[in-house]
């Protein structure tokens, strides 16, 4: 019985290693942290991979590109087969007086035909004729060509969508810090779970040889059958943290799978525990002001806000652009008849500037550059606000990291107190000089220290992670880069 708290120890000692060499690059100590260990960061490489709102998001961004592609192709000529066949009848005549006109000059030439004893030969019953303005059958075949010249909205227009594809670029790195931040946090807690549950199978196994000992002696009347009920009752509570912790360990587990988008039941790795026995670290203090600065230069959120300005900006200028002209050339090539006939002598071309010049429009794009304007005013203002808020966030990250180190700490010290304390105590109670409820409470007391150790150390891991993001200290490799890049130019 003596050995089992000095081989709880040692398993404590042993998990000690394991978060506190997951420490994260922003954080420094006297040991030196890795900023992810090579499983960990296995999984998070898969969970950018197949993260499903991240691939919402990449899709969104896909959307975005094919919009600048489709502005860009403003600027091209456009080439089209035009192609009609119309019915007609009724509609605006032309009233041609020919019979009125050639009949009493016919009539004459006759008269004077028939006075030289030759015959007439001039009609002189010629009718009027009565032309439809409308073909009653007509087919216009063409191709036609429509080059833009000068179009400043197209132009703008482009302008605008490459700030947007900007700014959902942005959006995904923003969300890939976040994921990264998630996925760690989850596999930290659900190694929590894991190695609490080992915890607690050391302490039934001290709990079920202490009730071996105490039936033991129930049976030699040594005790009363009272001492046997409450070690039954101690592992009966036993049990009940047993089966919260792997409810716990469960639903972290499925968690972290929903992330990397696993089946929820898949089986975790974990990390490897080391052999040696570290000291606890002395920790150093964090630097706010370098954190904050780091935040400030490389958050994504900043690039999400400056593109959102500069396509505002852009929009600004296109509402004032609206007072210039537009000009256009259309070229059109093509056969017109009653029939389909593509003959020389029935195809035609035609070629055309077309200029478009808007004088007035009720003030309506005075209004909408009004509009843009105070957008601007308000993004500007959201600018220093976000700001403060990535400082505030920053700080409460920093001020967490250094309660969380001072928890470990602490913890560790309770941990060495109440593992000398029931040492101790585990000696006088096999002497039979304290009474068997003294022995139970040092016990929950030392199997309390070593779960608060245990959870101290990878919440310490967990806003390690947190200040991570905030700060933007983690290089974010962006698998995205080279097409977006491509596009935007």
């Amino acid at each position: 019985m003596k050995r089992l708290p000095i081989t709880l120890i040692l398993i404590l000692y042993l998990f000690i290693s394991l978060p506190l060499n997951g420490a994260q690059s922003s954080i420094s100590s006297q040991m030196d942290f890795q900023p992810l260990n090579e499983i960990l960061s296995d999984y998070i490489r898969i969970g950018l991979e197949n993260n499903l709102a991240l691939q919402q998001e990449r899709f969104s961004l896909e959307k975005s590109l094919e919009a600048l592609r489709e502005a860009k192709g403003m600027m091209l000529p456009s080439i089209s087969i035009e192609s009609r066949y119309s019915r007609a009848g009724g509609g605006r005549t032309i009233d041609m007086p020919i019979g009125d006109l050639v009949n009493p000059i016919h009539k004459t030439l006759n008269q004077l035909l028939i006075a030289h004893g030759l015959s007439p030969l001039f009609p002189a019953n010629i009718q009027n004729e009565v032309i439809p303005f409308l073909r009653k059958k007509e087919q216009d075949t063409k191709i036609r060509l429509v080059q833009p010249l000068f179009q400043p909205a197209i132009i703008y227009n482009i302008k605008i969508k490459k700030d947007m594809t900007a700014v959902e670029k942005a959006r995904i790195e923003t969300y890939k810090r976040q994921l990264i931040e998630d996925i760690s946090s989850a596999y930290y807690t659900y190694l929590k779970t894991v190695q609490i549950t080992t915890i607690l199978k050391t302490t039934r196994k001290l709990l079920e040889e202490n009730l071996a000992f105490c039936q033991s002696l129930y049976k030699n009347n040594a005790v009363t059958e009272e001492v046997v009920l409450r070690s039954k009752a101690e592992l009966s509570n036993l049990e009940t943290k047993e089966a919260e912790n792997d409810k716990n360990r469960k639903m972290a587990a499925s968690y972290f799978n929903f992330l990397i988008n696993h089946p929820l039941d898949e089986e975790i790795r974990t990390i490897p525990i080391s052999d040696s026995i570290p000291p606890l670290p002395f920790f150093k203090a964090i630097d706010i002001p370098k954190e904050t600065q780091n935040a400030i230069a490389h958050r994504e959120e900043f690039v999400q806000l400056q593109g959102a300005l500069n396509a505002i900006s852009h929009s600004i200028t296109l509402h004032k652009s609206s007072i210039l002209p537009t000009i256009s050339a259309v070229v059109d090539y093509g056969y017109q008849g009653e029939t389909y006939r593509f003959a020389k002598d029935s195809d035609y071309w035609m070629g055309s500037l077309v200029l478009s010049w808007n004088i007035f429009r009720g003030g309506q794009d005075q209004a909408r550059k009004n509009q843009a304007i105070y957008e601007q005013k308000q993004m500007q203002t959201k600018q220093m606000e976000l700001e403060q808020q990535i400082r505030l966030q920053v700080r409460d990250a920093a001020l967490a990291v250094e309660a969380a180190q001072k928890a470990v700490i602490a913890t560790h010290d309770s941990l060495d107190s109440q593992e000398k304390a029931f040492f101790i105590i585990s000696k006088k109670y096999r002497q039979d000089m304290i009474l068997q409820i003294e022995f139970l409470k040092a016990q929950n007391d030392y199997t309390n220290a070593a779960v608060a150790y245990i959870i101290a150390l990878y919440d310490y891991n967990i806003q390690v992670s947190q200040l991570e993001r905030s700060s933007a200290s983690f290089n974010l490799i962006n698998s995205n880069s080279e097409n977006t890049q491509e596009a935007l130019q």
